[in-house]
């Protein structure tokens, strides 16, 4: 197995982790930490990238969409299911998002540090 294919492998579990929160949340425990365990598997897939604008706005966006689907889902509220869905599918559309930036950084990382750069330069 290639490391690219074992860093795309590590990403992808972490954010599918984070997916599976957000399908299964129901609002109906207290102790439900919604935006809590999403952003903490996208702090566990983006590590070894370099902070940026670009992944610190989809941070944002995630935890933004999160919060809207945790309001929306409480307990106390009233439970529009269409709108629930809705939420739950913007949240989804988030953390995707947030996948092809992490992605996009670490293959760039990995180009950085791959010798093939130099191969392919003209010789002198």
């Amino acid at each position: 197995m290639t490391d690219e294919s074992a860093w795309r492998r590590d990403i992808k579990h972490f954010l599918d982790g984070a997916r599976y929160r957000i399908r299964h949340h129901t609002g109906l425990y207290a102790d439900e930490d919604l935006i809590g365990a999403v952003l903490h598997a996208c702090r566990q897939a983006e590590q070894g990238c370099a902070p940026d604008l670009r992944l610190e706005e989809a941070r944002r966006e995630i935890e933004a969409r999160c919060r809207r689907l945790a309001q929306a889902a409480d307990r106390f509220a009233d439970r529009d299911f269409a709108r629930l869905g809705a939420l739950r599918s913007q949240a989804l559309a988030a953390v995707d998002t947030f996948q092809d930036i992490v992605l996009h950084k670490s293959r760039l990382r990995e180009a950085g540090h791959s010798a093939g750069a130099f191969l392919r330069r003209q010789a002198l």
